[in-house]
């Protein structure tokens, strides 16, 4: 066991070693052996089960001198950086950076140990990782090399696959680490790699985006730090098993819990953090999908649902689901006004990922089960729709969502992916809906927090319908496509779409193995909803989601039979514009007010002027950066 995890660290480094010295006709081949050989060990690891790993005496000392220099080697890069681009920001907060590390370094751990822990929930996560991870790894394979010809760049493969690998191998570390040195140190590995992997076009913009990134993860660094040095003086806890066993925290010493939920929030971009988020969609869309949806955004919501012990039941875990629910209603509704594919995308991965900090906010059984469960389906959906953006810009040029109208009849599989993963995000039986119904329920204490997470549920259907309805209506226009069929484009989209499917149908045996086990050892209490038999049961009732399942697969194959027994080819016709039709100017064009011939458009509805993104942004930054304020100033007392 010990074995596998040690592994599960070195392999996706070795990869990256051998990425950097091998010929690009090579990567295609490596990408997949990485897929296969990660994706087995992690699921072997599951099926084995949790285990706890103490590392002593060499061993420590061994660990402790490859973490230090590591850390003394990344400072060093950030001064580099900071110096050559000028920034004067990023500067200042290395200096800070700089002095947490020489503090903990002169302050050496007494006990001489560092624990590795993996429960149900790493267990979980490594399944995300080292799945979804290197599945978007192979889907680079077919679109990198485009991208980089169609945006005019110099080819850098020979480092985005390397940096995709470290990315990956931290984010394993950071998920079995118990000792919150460690975590810190995988951390800021995350950190330094998604700069380089945002800035990868090199361009102005790339830059500007990155620096954003580094600049504000290095603030969610700096209260990491501190909250580290706290717990350990304040409490002497330096793991988050420590955290676990401890308990609920008296507010006197709430501060540091806090400090290291402020980290994970600017690591999981909610507001008044979120621009990182934003601003990494210059990446290549592999990057996005990495940092939106299975590791890089997970790892702050991962951190915050194993500090809810600390904080549940009390004034701060109030807060936190006040300030969760607030992200998951404003960016769902500035997602609204969004016509470009990867901002709806990204407005939808913060306004989820605070759903789960406001699920874990609430503190019960039902409410961190609700928060797990959807780390786990929201990672897979957004990492296919992600996926699928990208492919669909290849296809017709455009990520605008009005282009894509009729998208059904010249890429129809592509069409169908793009709006099952749309489907999963929205619609009963699949999880993400499961987990929303969750969350509400679990709010229902809370007026605030439930109105906050009825009005987002609302939202979320409205964008995500809008776009789904322009994929499959009939083309007004003649769209422009070149609907390539690639192996490695299309492997990792059928095999998201299909663990989308899997893991709804099998979400009793997920809730069962990975996240009640998990809700019992956080909060020390049996949660307040269980799954048996393939029915969620709660205090509203049931959910029967295996019978949904049947039920659809009856009705598409009964739509499939009758189709081919009664439905001959579509006749379409013209649109009918009350007898204003004139076909000699072309199809579907009307007399305009002015007497003269226009072509009708057929646009979906925005808003634009209700949901403005700046205002609504403005305010989003005002509300959220008072809660914060709140809680540091008197909120903790």
């Amino acid at each position: 066991m010990e074995q596998i995890v040690l592994l599960l660290l070195l392999i996706p480094l070795i990869f990256s070693i051998v990425f950097i010295y091998s010929n690009k006709k090579l990567y295609k081949p490596l990408s997949f052996l990485m897929f296969f050989i990660c994706s087995i060990l992690s699921i072997f690891l599951a099926y084995k089960g949790s285990l706890s790993i103490r590392l002593t005496g060499q061993i420590f000392k061994i660990s402790e001198g490859i973490i230090t220099l590591s850390e003394i080697l990344m400072i060093l890069y950030l001064f580099k950086i900071s110096v050559k681009h000028h920034k004067i920001g990023i500067f200042i907060l290395t200096v800070i950076q700089t002095i947490i590390t020489l503090f903990t370094i002169f302050t050496p751990d007494k006990s001489e140990i560092l624990t590795v822990g993996i429960d149900k929930f790493s267990l979980a996560m490594l399944l995300i990782i080292n799945i979804v991870g290197t599945l978007i790894v192979i889907f680079a394979n077919g679109y990198i090399s485009e991208y980089e010809h169609h945006h005019g760049i110099e080819s850098k493969q020979k480092l985005f696959y390397p940096i995709i690998c470290l990315f990956l191998s931290a984010m394993n570390g950071l998920v079995v680490s118990d000792s919150l040195s460690m975590v810190y140190f995988f951390w800021e590995i995350t950190t330094i790699t998604s700069f380089i992997l945002i800035s990868y076009n090199g361009d102005d913009e790339a830059y500007k985006s990155g620096f954003r990134a580094l600049f504000l993860n290095l603030i969610g660094g700096i209260c990491f730090g501190v909250g580290n040095i706290l717990l350990k003086k304040m409490l002497d806890i330096d793991t988050l098993s420590g955290i676990i066993q401890h308990g609920s925290i008296s507010l006197s010493l709430m501060l540091p819990v806090f400090l290291l939920c402020i980290a994970g929030f600017v690591k999981s971009a909610q507001m008044p953090f979120q621009s990182w988020l934003l601003g990494a969609m210059v990446a290549p869309t592999p990057v996005s999908a990495l940092l939106h949806s299975s590791t890089m955004v997970k790892a702050g919501v991962y951190l915050i649902v194993k500090l809810s012990p600390a904080y549940a039941g009390t004034r701060l875990g109030t807060v936190i689901a006040i300030y969760g629910a607030f992200t998951f209603f404003i960016c769902s509704a500035i997602a609204v006004a969004q016509r470009n594919a990867k901002r709806i995308l990204a407005y939808s991965t913060i306004a989820n990922l605070g759903l789960i900090i406001c699920s874990a906010g609430i503190g019960t059984g039902v409410a961190v089960s609700a928060a797990i469960i959807l780390i786990i389906f929201h990672a897979i959906s957004k990492a296919l729709l992600f996926l699928c953006t990208g492919q669909i810009e290849h296809t017709i040029g455009s990520r605008d969502i009005e282009d894509m109208t009729g998208l059904i009849r010249i890429a129809p599989v592509l069409s169908i992916l793009t709006s099952f993963g749309i489907i999963s995000m929205i619609l009963p039986p699949f999880g993400v809906l499961v987990t929303k119904w969750m969350s509400i329920e679990a709010a229902g204490s809370n007026p605030f927090v439930a109105s906050f997470l009825v009005l987002g549920s609302a939202l979320t259907t409205l964008y995500y319908t809008k776009w789904l309805g322009s994929i499959l209506a009939y083309p007004v226009t003649e769209l422009k496509a070149q609907d390539k069929k690639d192996f490695c484009i299309f492997f990792p989209l059928w095999a998201l779409g299909f663990g989308v499917l899997m893991t709804s149908i099998f979400i009793t045996p997920i809730f069962n193995n990975f996240v009640s086990p998990e809700v019992n050892k956080l909060l020390k209490k049996s949660t307040d909803m269980y799954i048996k038999r393939g029915e969620v049961v709660s205090k509203l009732g049931t959910f029967n989601e295996a019978m949904v399942f049947i039920a659809l697969g009856l009705v598409v194959l009964f739509v499939i039979l009758m189709r081919r027994l009664m439905i001959s080819s579509a006749n379409i016709k013209s649109i009918y514009m009350c007898g204003e039709n004139n076909f000699a100017e072309g199809e579907n064009y009307f007399r305009s007010w002015n007497g003269k011939y226009e072509k009708a458009k057929v646009s979906n509805l925005y808003f634009d002027n209700i949901l403005d993104e700046k205002a609504l942004t403005t305010f989003g930054y005002v509300v959220s950066s008072s809660i914060i304020i709140i809680c540091l100033l008197g909120g903790l007392k």
